[in-house]
């Protein structure tokens, strides 16, 4: 077994710049950040017109006003995004005939959100380098303080938080930790290390561990190792890359391209086409052009989770006056509170001014109000300030979230340990998706997003005429 911890010695440049970027701000770049890759290339077409890929679901409805897509969405590298699901292989993957190959990543305990960054990239390398991804499970890498200082319950898999499939066969691109073929254990999900690879079948497994953001090298290896597997292989590697995600050396450029010496002896065929599009490179390199290879599906949701914000969204309606028009009311407080003003009376003038008129539109207008505030006080008099319009009203729609996910999990429709905060936050997240045409206005107020005003009788005005 050849097993080793590599340490480069590359001067990592502006590795302080980058490892300050948040996780929200990759967030936010998912809008134009949907998987372009030049088809055409790879088709053989002359028409040199670069296409976004469409992940489908909400990443469809966002498509940046930068984005070059010009023609049928559902030919974009064989996505079809009316159905979200794979009609054919893209032209641009590498076909995998086996994937025991392996890819794990461990880091200390963070928000879901961050890890759904590093899940979905890790895909995308596995998809590439026909492996799977291994991760320590929810209970190890989400933070108790984003649920209420506890830690979740064991039981829960990241298979109940995020849905990524490999195109090329509909396979789970995560593995659970649990499922591992005898002769791989897991020492401990912190040390370094994680991986013990024993018995006669794992003897020549290439073993490579990537430590303190620097990965690129050992990305090189793995890549010259995957490329000259048999097509029936047995004998694989095994990738470890232990924390600095952001900062790592993986991200100052786009992937390398495979050795020409390597290339011309390669078992698999290899483009450099072929290389996956990743996030967290073009959430860090803004103006660089997005492009890449996509391996996975990710914007479906987990059926059980998509079930649930069924069962929400068939609440809110039912809570709600007939003849009503829903837009949410978000309010950010906590770290934005000096940033945006959010206060009580500061909400009764924009109430003020945002509802002005709106009762000559001849609709009800239900207000769906989330926030992060906890204060109930503050909840409950924000709540009744719309007690000035006869019209509108408005519902707490984290108490009914939180109420919707507590009565599943009591009557057995989903298993108990889901009650908890990542998981409510999810089932929520249908309320944050500005794709969503249920809601017809969104009245925000947030640091990044703190007018004073939005006239909704404009607003709604075109809305009902349409």
């Amino acid at each position: 077994m050849l097993s080793r911890t590599k340490v480069t010695t590359k001067n990592l440049i502006a590795l302080a710049l980058v490892s300050s970027i948040s996780t929200f701000y990759l967030n936010q770049r998912i809008s134009d950040v949907v998987g372009e890759t030049n088809c055409s290339a790879v088709r053989g077409r002359n028409d040199n017109k670069s296409v976004v890929h469409p992940a489908g679901g909400v990443l469809a409805n966002l498509l940046s006003p930068r984005s070059t897509w010009s023609g049928n969405m559902s030919d974009a590298c064989g996505m079809d995004a009316t159905n979200n699901h794979t009609t054919r292989i893209h032209p641009c993957q590498r076909i995998c005939t086996t994937r025991l190959n392996k890819i794990y990543y461990a880091d200390a305990p963070a928000g879901l959100s961050d890890r759904k960054v590093i899940l979905r990239d890790l895909s995308q390398l596995a998809g590439f380098l026909c492996a799977e991804v291994i991760m320590p499970p929810p209970k190890e890498h989400l933070s108790a303080d984003h649920n209420f200082d506890k830690p979740i319950s064991d039981e829960i898999e990241w298979s109940d938080f995020i849905n990524i499939t490999f195109i090329q066969d509909g396979s789970p691109a995560i593995k659970s930790a649990k499922t591992l073929e005898e002769g791989i254990q897991i020492s401990s999900w912190s040390n370094v290390p994680a991986f013990k690879l024993s018995g006669p079948k794992y003897k020549d497994w290439l073993h490579v561990v990537s430590i303190e953001g620097k990965a690129i090298d050992d990305f090189v290896e793995i890549q010259r190792f995957s490329f000259q597997q048999p097509h029936n292989a047995t004998i694989g590697f095994v990738w470890e890359i232990h924390k600095k995600w952001y900062p790592s050396d993986l991200w100052l450029r786009r992937l390398p391209v495979l050795d020409p010496e390597v290339k011309e002896s390669a078992i698999h065929e290899y483009r450099k086409t072929m290389r996956p599009f990743l996030e967290t490179y073009h959430g860090l390199h803004p103006k660089n052009k997005k492009i890449g290879c996509v391996y996975t599906n990710q914007a479906s949701i987990p059926p059980q989770l998509a079930m649930m914000q069924k069962r929400l969204m068939k609440r809110i309606v039912r809570n709600s006056p007939n003849n009503t028009i829903f837009g949410l009311l978000h309010l950010h407080r906590g770290d934005a509170i000096n940033e945006c003003d959010t206060s009580v009376e500061m909400m009764r003038q924009y109430f003020s001014c945002s509802l002005k008129k709106t009762e000559l539109l001849g609709k009800n207008i239900t207000m769906l109000m989330t926030t992060d505030e906890d204060d109930l006080q503050y909840r409950q008099s924000v709540m009744a300030l719309i007690e000035d319009y006869p019209h509108v009203s408005i519902l707490d729609a984290d108490q009914i979230v939180r109420t919707v996910v507590k009565e599943a999990a009591e009557n057995g429709i989903i298993n108990k340990a889901l009650e908890n905060n990542y998981y409510i936050f999810e089932v929520e997240s249908i309320l944050r998706d500005w794709g969503n045409t249920f809601f017809k206005f969104h009245l925000v107020r947030r640091r990044s997003t703190c007018r004073e005003c939005l006239k909704l009788f404009r607003v709604l005005g075109s809305v009902i005429e349409q």
